[in-house]
Formats: C-alpha cells, sequence, structure tokens
C-alpha cells in the first residue's frame, strides 16, 4: 500500500511566514509614518515660506511690514494680523496671495512677528512642526519653522512683548527645550497674532 504524502505547511513553517509577515508590516508602517512625518514638515515649511514671500511683496509696494493692528475683518474693523487675517484682508497680503492656492500642510499654528526698526521693519513668520501649538509643546520632538529676515532683531507679537529672551532665534527651526520653544510653553497667551491651519483651511 502507498503512503499518502501530504504537501501542507507545518506548524514551524507558518510561523516562521507569520513572523516574517509581521515584520514586514511593521517596517512598513513606521517607514510610512516617517515619510507622512516628512510630508507635513515639507508643507509646513513651504506654507511659511510662502507667507513670508507675500510678506515680502508687501514690503516692497508699503516699505513696512503690517503692524499688529493694521488688518481689518469683512465688516472694516481692526482686527489682530494673524497669517489668517493677512491673507484674508484684500489691503494686506491678499493682494499678493492666493489663499485657495495655499497650502499648509497638516494641522498646525502659524505666527506671526513684527519688530526691529520702528516696529516694522522685521518680520518672522513661524509654524509648529507637530499639531498645534499645544500639541507641539507638549511633545518630545515639538519644533518650530521660522522663516523671514528678524532672526536675532528683537521681533514682537501682537501683545507687544519683545522676544529677544536669553537666547533669541537665530536659526531657522527651534526645538523642544530652546528658549523660544520655552517662551510658547510658558506664555499665557502666547500667540496672540497667530492662527491654526486644519487641513486646508484657517480655524
Amino acid at each position: 500500500m502507498k503512503k499518502r504524502v501530504y504537501g501542507a505547511f507545518t506548524l514551524v513553517e507558518m510561523l516562521v511566514v507569520m513572523g516574517i509577515l509581521i515584520i514586514l508590516m511593521v517596517v512598513g508602517i513606521a517607514a510610512g509614518s516617517f515619510a507622512l512625518n516628512r510630508a507635513n514638515d515639507v508643507a509646513h515649511r513651504n506654507g511659511a515660506d510662502q507667507l513670508y514671500e507675500g510678506l515680502q511683496a508687501y514690503y516692497v509696494d508699503n516699505m513696512k511690514y503690517p503692524l499688529p493692528g493694521d488688518c481689518k475683518d469683512e465688516a472694516g474693523a481692526t482686527v489682530t494680523c494673524t497669517p489668517a487675517t493677512l491673507m484674508k484682508d484684500p489691503d494686506m497680503l491678499g493682494e499678493y496671495m492666493d489663499l485657495g492656492a495655499f497650502n499648509g500642510g497638516s494641522g498646525a499654528t502659524y505666527m506671526y512677528f513684527v519688530g526691529g526698526a520702528n516696529d516694522d521693519q522685521a518680520v518672522l513668520v513661524c509654524v509648529t512642526m507637530r499639531g498645534i501649538w499645544e500639541t507641539n509643546v507638549a511633545r518630545d520632538d515639538g519644533a518650530v519653522y521660522c522663516a523671514g529676515n528678524g532672526f536675532n532683531a528683537g521681533v514682537k507679537d501682537a501683545s507687544d512683548v519683545t522676544l529677544t529672551l536669553d537666547s533669541p532665534l537665530i536659526e531657522k527651526s527651534a526645538e523642544t527645550g530652546s528658549p523660544w520653544m520655552t517662551y510658547f510653553a510658558a506664555a499665557q497667551n502666547p500667540y496672540l497674532s497667530s492662527a491654526n491651519w486644519d487641513n486646508g483651511a484657517w480655524q
């Protein structure tokens, strides 16, 4: 009598295959998460750079950057200049930038600081890199990216607080633990000149 030979996998072979699949899944998820974070980082940096380019165009025509109280809403009332109000005001960045084409990436807080000579010759546009500011300052990998000409210039926020600190912002990025990030985390109203961007719209 012939012996019947079965072609099935053994338990050990199945466990090995499952182990390999699990490892591949973990590597794939980690790589996907890293790629997503990198894409959002690029979008956030591009958003800050776009805002600064719009402010540069405004400066060429007006010989100054917008002061905190220069912006107006749809009804003509004076409002604090935030990245959102600057873009929505047709007399400010609305003249130079297309709000519909602006892409600020995933959820983030965009900040506007102005200062320097006469308080209107230096500017910084900053963005949180790991979610809106409350989330960003609570994370170990929280960071802020800034574009502008106001590095180390003693720029001010809308509450008229000069942000020189002991170690002023002299590079494009401030990481968790830096004086600027400490200021962002500790201030009661850290960004009176800020607006949250959430996947396609200002909040």
